[in-house]
């Protein structure tokens, strides 16, 4: 679906509205799921003996007192990756790095809202090259 085809013709206040829901409704609930399946993930991996969910609760606490943390920098392919545990780590620190980027998103686009047209193009980033300058190969 092109949103633009709804966000261009539409009002200011409309679009800062679309921003804000778009925010809560697909960007915020999937960097929860990614979080907590990567959590689980990471979780998993990371502490041994190993918890499950059917197990009954007395089982369970007298695991927890064995609990110690599993970090293996030695992967299960001896000739490929073998750095999971830092792929787990990174895939919850992502998660939870895209859900701060959700909420700056929605605060920006609410005050964006509260400040009226007049916010338009305000904020941009406007960095240009001095007189003179010229920009590296690649980088325009």
């Amino acid at each position: 679906m092109r949103v633009d085809l709804i966000y261009a013709p539409v009002s200011h206040a409309t679009k800062k509205i679309i921003d804000m829901a778009g925010s809560l409704i697909f960007m915020m609930p999937m960097a929860v799921l990614t979080w907590m399946y990567g959590w689980f993930f990471m979780w998993r991996h990371l502490i041994v003996p190993n918890p499950s969910a059917s197990e009954p609760l007395e089982r369970l606490l007298m695991k927890s007192r064995a609990l110690r943390w599993n970090v293996e920098t030695i992967g299960f392919s001896p000739n490929g990756f073998n750095g999971y545990f830092l792929f787990k780590v990174l895939l919850v620190l992502f998660a939870g790095m895209v859900f701060l980027h959700a909420m700056a998103f929605f605060w920006r686009s609410y005050l964006e809202f509260k400040e009226g047209p007049d916010s338009l193009g305000k904020y941009l980033d406007r960095d240009t090259l001095g007189e003179g300058e010229e920009a590296f190969e690649g980088t325009h």
